[in-house]
């Protein structure tokens, strides 16, 4: 993770709680989700979903595992809609529902 990534994060969970409640969207921001490489690599036997091809984008890739693009969802996704790498998520999926240009109607925030 970027160092600037990680101060955002740390600053943003110093003040607010975020609870995602994949129950309700049914994990909708997990799809055609960009990662670094190396994620994908490091994390190969907690792939649940098979990955078919990647696209480079900047810096990162975003894996295919569906030639349909609305249904691409993450690799790590799993059935019941949660992340099999949940501690390690690639920093996009941190920053999910917890900054203004990343917004998200399911996460509950609340401000300390």
């Amino acid at each position: 993770m970027s160092r600037t990534t990680d101060y955002i994060i740390e600053q943003h969970n110093a003040s607010i709680v975020t609870k995602c409640k994949t129950s309700k969207c049914n994990a909708s921001c997990c799809y055609n989700v960009p990662m670094e490489r190396n994620e994908l690599e490091r994390f190969a036997n907690m792939i649940v979903n098979p990955v078919l091809w990647t696209m480079p984008m900047g810096m990162a890739v975003v894996p295919f595992t569906n030639d349909n693009p609305s249904l691409n969802k993450c690799p790590f996704l799993r059935r019941d809609c949660k992340c099999n790498i949940y501690d390690n998520r690639p920093e996009v999926c941190r920053l999910m529902g917890t900054i203004d240009k990343m917004p998200c109607m399911f996460i509950k925030r609340i401000e300390r």
